[in-house]
């Protein structure tokens, strides 16, 4: 099996074959544009930070991403009604705060995470 890099991740985030036979024809990859943005932003950031209703396409392609830099997986999932935010660490769940605490708490742990695993 081919080493995963961020070309094959973009690749398949765009719709098209990766050319390392990652993803899969039943779970969703392909991005739309203000999902590519989330996406470039947790890129540069080392976390995805997504709300409760974005679709699951950006949660996949992050994981991917993630592989491919080997990194830790982070996500920061809002819920801006209730003012709370869940933190995942390689898919498990790290903690449940306050948004604000949360994320204060997912910044730190990305900076720690910074090197890879």
């Amino acid at each position: 099996m081919k080493k995963i890099t961020l070309d094959h991740v973009e690749r398949l985030s765009r719709g098209k074959k990766s050319g390392a036979n990652i993803g899969s024809r039943s779970v969703g990859h392909h991005l739309r544009p203000h999902e590519r943005t989330q996406f470039q932003r947790a890129l540069r950031k080392g976390f995805l930070e997504i709300s409760e209703q974005d679709r699951a396409n950006l949660w996949h392609i992050w994981e991917k991403a993630s592989s491919a830099q080997q990194r830790n997986f982070l996500v920061l999932i809002k819920d801006t009604e209730k003012n709370k935010g869940t933190i995942y660490l390689n898919n498990h769940v790290f903690s449940c705060d306050s948004l604000a605490n949360a994320k204060q708490q997912v910044r730190r742990l990305a900076e720690q995470t910074e090197t890879p695993i």
